[in-house]
């Protein structure tokens, strides 16, 4: 019956686990956090999928259920399956059919993944962030690693729907780029870091320092990341682990183009005009 008073988008699930009593320690909040994630699909879990996924020992994911007042994981299902019957939702709604061999699989836990992105789009902070890439005066990108990839990539198409985006790459220009203007003071600048685990060690210096300068900054990262709302409002969490060999890009590749939609949305008659504008400056270059 305290479902009915609980805000809109935080589920009974989360609203438990946030409430464990002493607190929670690094890995029960990294377990606690993906758990509320991942809600929709705790049925096709098992303990020791989750603790693969959460980067802890499955002792420890039971360990935690426990304390948080369930009985074990099986527990934890039954008490959302009893939700749901309340709710009368059937579970054959919230799911796809699973084709029958491994690739199935993979590709049902990544669209589910991509689905669950609308769980981001719709907390409050989304329209401030967009807001915030959309008005600032200046944007920097960046990411690390095996990430760079899609923060570059990133980086060039927001350029196509607005201008001043620039690709930030700390250890080739040492943050030159931060150095205050006098040409330009009283400009407005925003960050967007992309990253997932392993996290860059670079990754929360940048940020404080972005904030420390006054910038906005908008973090895309994946669902084991814990440090990063602590340093900005604008966290949004895509999930990574598919199960393949190596995680999946494509959600966090999926939401990267959904903020450029909504960035370009934001002032379509100059995005379109950018995209109109942008073919006679390379015809010289003949590359299509």
């Amino acid at each position: 019956m305290s479902d009915q008073r609980l805000p809109p988008n935080v589920s009974a699930l989360a609203t438990k686990l946030r409430s464990v009593p002493g607190g929670l320690t690094k890995s029960e909040a990294t377990i606690a956090q993906w758990l509320i994630l991942n809600e929709a699909t705790l049925g096709l879990e098992t303990g020791a999928s989750i603790a693969t996924k959460t980067g802890v020992s499955e002792i420890t994911v039971s360990r935690f259920l426990k304390r948080a007042g369930y009985k074990g994981l099986q527990g934890l299902k039954e008490d959302l399956q009893a939700a749901l019957v309340h709710a009368h939702v059937s579970p054959s709604d919230r799911y796809f059919h699973l084709l029958d061999s491994e690739i199935g699989a993979i590709l049902k836990r990544d669209a589910d993944a991509v689905l669950a992105l609308a769980h981001e789009v719709e907390k409050p902070a989304w329209t401030q962030a967009i807001d915030a890439i959309s008005a600032a005066d200046e944007v920097f990108v960046t990411g690390f690693q095996t990430i760079r990839g899609i923060a570059e990539d990133f980086t060039r198409r927001l350029a196509i729907v607005r201008g001043s985006v620039r690709f930030l790459s700390p250890h080739d220009d040492g943050l030159v780029e931060w150095i205050p203007s006098f040409r330009r003071g009283n400009e407005t600048r925003c960050l967007v870091l992309i990253d997932m685990a392993p996290f860059a060690r670079e990754a929360l210096p940048i940020v404080q320092t972005a904030r420390s300068l006054g910038m906005e900054v908008v973090v895309v990262t994946d669902e084991l990341n814990t440090w990063a709302i602590a340093e900005t409002p604008f966290v949004f969490h895509v999930t990574t682990k598919v199960d393949a060999f190596l995680d999946s890009t494509g959600p966090m590749t999926t939401l990267m183009n959904v903020i450029i939609h909504e960035v370009a949305g934001r002032n379509p008659e100059k995005a379109r005009k950018r995209i109109k504008d942008w073919p006679p400056i390379m015809r010289g270059l003949a590359l299509y």
